[in-house]
């Protein structure tokens, strides 16, 4: 493989290059890494030599080969470097910081008072700066910091177009909080981040495409195809929850009857509502207890829930034909109820049969996926957006 560019891009290049297959791959020695990657050999013992000296290389106990040789395995020190992961919600926002295989090292919940990017951001910055703190970091270990927010993101700019629920337009939040931060920032919309996380070191791992079904308060699907996130022309890919369903609600985003209307937490609430008046002035985790319990009317609108969905999931399955599905977000915690009705419309509605499905169980996926947007900017060349603080002149931050 040939790398154009000048000295310093290549030398960038080069090194995501090795760390990406050893990310991908496991344990590899200098010579199976020139073997894999195309680089020569003096290029490739050169660029190992630079990431041991940093810290981000090591060399790991010396094998046994065929010729009697001992080629001496080159592992990633995943705990060298961190990364801070914020999901942004409508009361709080829910801060990760973990090292690069996204194992969360400390957690942090902070209220929002309001939806204002300035109030957004203050608080984004407090949970960074908690975090740190927490881990017992300096700020040289932070490789950057991911921030995740429903709605349409231009990644590649780092502005959130459009989020209805906050009345945002156009929000220039990654620029607005590495000012704050001073370190890089990038932002996507949540079902992408959840999705990277996914491919990088979930369920995920190791498969060329997947569908990461996020089911909460809202419904999106991160998409990512020849082991690239399809983000669509305008960012607006993966906006699941708003596939038409049925007419007779009024979606966040001005539509009537989006699939999230029916589906979301909202309007599962809505639905138990109307079904059942004792449920009035209940939440979703007492819904979640009336299912759990068998009680028939909530057990009867997660089941009428998992048909719409999947429905919905079947037709994405159709068009984009995923090697795994991976079920995650707060919709999880009706478990069975939910996810066996939808395995078993797969296997009744995929045209080239069903797809395997894993469920992420982890109530974390969300801020650690908004981690692994900096994780994957720090492995992956082909990865682009996000800003630096740097080069504030320009929109795009490249890592070396």
């Amino acid at each position: 493989m040939k790398l154009k560019g000048d000295s310093s891009t290549t030398r960038a290049l080069n090194r995501r290059l090795i760390l990406n297959q050893i990310r991908r791959n496991g344990p590899m020695s200098r010579s199976a890494l020139t073997a894999a990657v195309g680089l020569s050999p003096a290029a490739v013992t050169f660029v190992t030599a630079e990431l041991i000296a940093e810290g981000l290389l090591v060399e790991g106990e010396a094998q046994l080969g065929a010729a009697g040789r001992r080629p001496i395995p080159l592992e990633i020190d995943y705990a060298s470097k961190l990364s801070l992961g914020i999901k942004v919600s409508v009361d709080n926002i829910r801060g990760v910081i973990t090292d690069l295989s996204t194992r969360i090292i400390g957690e942090v919940v902070l209220p929002l008072a309001d939806h204002a990017p300035d109030t957004v951001v203050r608080v984004v910055a407090a949970a960074t700066d908690h975090l740190v703190a927490e881990a017992g970091a300096t700020r040289d270990r932070v490789i950057g910091v991911g921030l995740a927010v429903s709605g349409q993101v231009d990644a590649e700019k780092g502005i959130c177009r459009q989020e209805q629920r906050f009345g945002w337009r156009d929000v220039p939040l990654a620029g607005l909080l590495a000012e704050l931060l001073d370190v890089p920032v990038w932002v996507d919309n949540d079902a992408n981040a959840y999705a990277v996380s996914q491919h990088l070191f979930g369920h995920g791992r190791g498969r060329h495409s997947i569908a990461a079904i996020a089911v909460g308060r809202g419904i999106g699907a991160g998409l990512v195809s020849n082991s690239q996130l399809h983000r669509g022309a305008s960012g607006a890919a993966g906006e699941f929850g708003h596939s038409f369903e049925q007419r007779g609600r009024r979606c966040e985003c001005g539509r009537d009857g989006c699939l999230e209307t029916w589906c979301g937490d909202i309007g599962l609430l809505q639905t138990w509502r109307e079904r059942d008046p004792g449920s009035d002035g209940k939440d979703i985790n007492d819904l979640a207890a009336a299912v759990a319990a068998g009680d028939p009317v909530a057990v009867a609108i997660i089941e009428d829930s998992a048909q719409r969905l999947g429905r919905h999931v079947a037709s994405l399955v159709n068009v984009f034909d995923p090697e795994i599905i991976v079920f995650g977000g707060e919709g999880v915690r009706f478990g069975r109820r939910l996810i066996d009705p939808i395995r078993k419309l797969l296997g009744e509605y995929c045209y080239s049969g069903p797809r395997p499905i894993a469920i992420d169980w982890e109530g974390t996926g969300w801020a650690r996926g908004a981690a692994a947007l900096a994780v994957q900017h720090f492995f992956n060349f082909e990865a682009t957006g996000g800003y630096s603080p740097e080069r504030k002149d320009k929109d795009h931050h490249r890592a070396a």
